[in-house]
C-alpha cells in the first residue's frame, strides 16, 4: 500500500485547497438552488414605446390611448437615425407608426398598411407589439362586422383588451409528488454540477502530482504492477471523494431544510452513484497528463456543458430533440433522470428508476477500464525505455 500512503501524504499538503474549492461551490450552489425555487409569476413589463400618429383622427388617438395605458410613451422626433440609435443604446423598445389612412382602412382586410415601426428584429418586443396590435384591429373588425358602429366597436375592443387574466405556474404541488420540496429537487440537481467540478479540481492535481515522470519512473522500476498502482490511486481518490461526497450531503440536510427520509434516500443513493462516475471521470483525465490550463478547461467545459445539456440549468422538457438525443450520451443525463422520477417530475417507475442508476454505473465501469488501459500502457512503454 505504498502508493494509497504516498496519495494521503499528498493530500494532506493540498486539503487546504481543496476545502477552499468546496466551500466556494458551496457558496455559488445554494442560494442558486434556493432562488430557481422562488415563486414564480408572471409579470406586465412596460415597454417604451415611441408612436408617431401621421393619421392624427380619433380613431388614431385612441389607438395611441390604449397603447400608453400599459406601456411608457416616449417623446421623440420622427428621425430615422435618432430612432436607430435610442434603439441600438435601448433607450427605446419599440417606433411604431400610424399610417395616414389609419382610420379609412381600420375595417378593411389586412394590417400592413395601418402601421409602420422600427425595431430590433427577433426581439421580444416586436412579438409582443405585433401580436398587440393584430389582437385590436381584430377586435374591433369583429365588433364592426357584429353590426356595432366604429365607435362602440373600438370601445368594446379596449375593455375586453385590458382585462387581466391571473396566470399560475403549474407545479405538483408545494412539495411535490413525492414530498420533495422544491429546494430539494434543485440542490440535488446542482450537485451534479458541484461534484464533477470539486473532484476534478481537487483529486486530478493530486493524480497528475504522484504520475509525474521522476515518480512514475521510479515506480516503474520498483515491484508494484502496474495494475496494483492504479488500484491503490482508485483506493486513495475513493476516501478523497467520500469525504467531499459526505459533506455536500451533510450540506443538503441544512440547505433543503430537514434530515432525508423516505424517497430522498434514492437521490442520496443516486448522488453516490453519480460521484462514481466522476471520480472515473476525473481519473481518465489525469491519464492524458495534462497542463493545469488543460484541466482547468475540461473542467469547465464537463461541468457547465453537462449542466446545459443535461438539464440542470435547463429544464429537460425545454430541451429540444436533438440535444436530448445528444444528452443521453453523458452521464449527467441519466442522474438527472432519476432525480426527476424521485422528486416527482416524472412518472415513478422502480424498474426505470434502477436502470438509469445502472447506466450511470456503466459510464463509471467504462471510464475505469479505459483509465487502466491507458495507464498499462504508458507504464509499459516507460518501462521498455527504461531498459
Amino acid at each position: 500500500m505504498q502508493v494509497f500512503k504516498v496519495f494521503m501524504k499528498v493530500l494532506k499538503s493540498r486539503m487546504s485547497a481543496a476545502f477552499l474549492y468546496i466551500l466556494i461551490f458551496m457558496i455559488i450552489a445554494i442560494p442558486q438552488a434556493k432562488s430557481s425555487t422562488t415563486e414564480k409569476k408572471f409579470e406586465r413589463v412596460p415597454l417604451k414605446i415611441a408612436v408617431f400618429d401621421e393619421d392624427n383622427t380619433p380613431e388614431s388617438r385612441k389607438l395611441t390611448e390604449f397603447i400608453a395605458k400599459d406601456n411608457k410613451l416616449i417623446s421623440m422626433s420622427n428621425d430615422r437615425e435618432e430612432l436607430i440609435d435610442a434603439l441600438y443604446w435601448m433607450r427605446l423598445d419599440y417606433a411604431l407608426i400610424i399610417n395616414k389612412g389609419y382610420s379609412e382602412n381600420l375595417l378593411s382586410d389586412g394590417t400592413n398598411e395601418l402601421f409602420g415601426s422600427y425595431h430590433v428584429h427577433d426581439s421580444y418586443s416586436v412579438s409582443y407589439m405585433s401580436t398587440a396590435l393584430d389582437q385590436y384591429v381584430s377586435s374591433v373588425r369583429a365588433y364592426s362586422q357584429s353590426g356595432e358602429d366604429l365607435d362602440s366597436a373600438i370601445a368594446h375592443t379596449e375593455d375586453a383588451l385590458s382585462q387581466d387574466t391571473e396566470v399560475h405556474v403549474a407545479e405538483a404541488g408545494k412539495n411535490g409528488v413525492n414530498g420533495q420540496s422544491s429546494t430539494f429537487r434543485a440542490y440535488f440537481n446542482y450537485f451534479s454540477y458541484i461534484i464533477i467540478s470539486v473532484i476534478i479540481y481537487t483529486v486530478c492535481p493530486i493524480i497528475l502530482t504522484m504520475t509525474r515522470k521522476d515518480i512514475r519512473y521510479r515506480t516503474n522500476c520498483s515491484s508494484i504492477h502496474p495494475n496494483a498502482y492504479t488500484i491503490q490511486l482508485f483506493a486513495g481518490s475513493t476516501v478523497l471523494v467520500l469525504g467531499v461526497w459526505l459533506i455536500l450531503i451533510v450540506a443538503g440536510i441544512f440547505a433543503t431544510g430537514g434530515f432525508y427520509s423516505g424517497k430522498q434516500w434514492l437521490a442520496v443513493l443516486n448522488s453516490f452513484i453519480y460521484t462514481l462516475v466522476s471520480t472515473s471521470i476525473a481519473l481518465l483525465i489525469t491519464s492524458f497528463d495534462p497542463s493545469e490550463n488543460i484541466l482547468n478547461l475540461t473542467a469547465q467545459i464537463l461541468g457547465l456543458g453537462m449542466s446545459f445539456l443535461c438539464g440542470v440549468f435547463v429544464p429537460l422538457s425545454m430541451l429540444s430533440d436533438s440535444v436530448a438525443s445528444v444528452s443521453k450520451f453523458l452521464p449527467a443525463y441519466w442522474y438527472i433522470r432519476c432525480n426527476s422520477m424521485i422528486c416527482g417530475n416524472e412518472i415513478y417507475d422502480s424498474g426505470r428508476l434502477a436502470s438509469f442508476m445502472l447506466i450511470q454505473m456503466l459510464f463509471a465501469v467504462v471510464c475505469s477500464v479505459l483509465t487502466m488501459l491507458i495507464r498499462r500502457i504508458k507504464f509499459g512503454t516507460s518501462s521498455e525505455v527504461a531498459a
